[in-house]
């Protein structure tokens, strides 16, 4: 009784600390309209981290030329085929008229200058959202293989909200659609399975608080527990760049791996 009372406690430590030595390097915000900008940020931080990671990308590409879509996904399928992940972040990242948003989704919507397009939604709005996202990314990654012979992936592996911003139903529709859903403040997967995930980020905080959020960064990339992340916008270059890489190196230097979505 006591090997096995041993055994267990010894597996449950292991696995808190296999816990412990993840966390995940997220670019937000990616796009028909910016990808060619944000390109070389996104290949010297690969530099960086040693491989791909994940790249959370807005699908709808409408009033784009047809050769800027294409470009668009050719690059992302090549981006995936150097071992980046690719990830469905909202619809058009900008919020539409929407009936039955309630109260508090009107404040998520003043506060982030109305990017927050699934705050506060009733069931059939955030449904019928999430389903235009789909159709987006399925629209722009069409079945078959590119120009570039590549062979097209299916599905996103995982949908963020835009600003994190969400209503009560969104969680459970993103899991009925067999995608991880993610939070400000943790991660769920697909079989409901919560993992602890703090975030650092610096898109729309006031120069005032910089300091504060360079500073949470580094921290949450030393606690025993969770799987922090690390939220970049193309907002954040060049000036964060340092700033970025510094965090990334504190998380290396804490033992940290680089993980994706999919290997939760």
């Amino acid at each position: 009784m006591c090997n096995a009372k041993c055994v267990m406690r010894n597996e449950f430590f292991n696995y808190i600390e296999s816990m412990s030595r993840k966390f995940l390097l997220c670019f937000h915000d990616i796009s028909v309209w910016n990808y060619q900008k944000v390109l070389p940020e996104i290949l010297s931080l690969k530099d960086l981290c040693g491989r791909g990671f994940s790249l959370l990308v807005i699908p709808c590409t409408d009033g784009a030329a047809p050769d800027a879509v294409r470009g668009f996904r050719d690059t992302l399928l090549q981006l995936e085929s150097q071992g980046f992940e690719l990830a469905l972040h909202g619809y058009k990242h900008k919020a539409e008229f929407s009936q039955g948003r309630s109260y508090m989704g009107l404040v998520g919507m003043s506060v982030t200058g109305g990017e927050a397009e699934f705050a506060g939604l009733c069931e059939y709005e955030s449904a019928r959202l999430l389903q235009c996202g789909l159709k987006a990314w399925e629209d722009m990654f069409s079945a078959g293989e590119t120009d570039a012979g590549l062979v097209v992936h299916a599905k996103p592996v995982a949908f963020v909200p835009p600003t994190w911003y969400s209503n009560k139903y969104l969680p459970r529709q993103v899991r009925d659609a067999r995608m991880l859903y993610e939070d400000r403040f943790s991660l769920t997967t697909a079989k409901g399975f919560r993992y602890a995930s703090p975030v650092a980020s610096f898109a729309g905080l006031p120069a005032s608080l910089e300091k504060v959020s360079i500073a949470f960064g580094s921290f949450i990339m030393k606690l025993p527990f969770g799987i922090p992340r690390l939220a970049l916008h193309p907002t954040d270059f060049p000036q964060k760049n340092g700033v970025i890489r510094d965090i990334v190196r504190v998380a290396q230097s804490n033992r940290r791996k680089l993980v994706h979505y999919s290997e939760l």
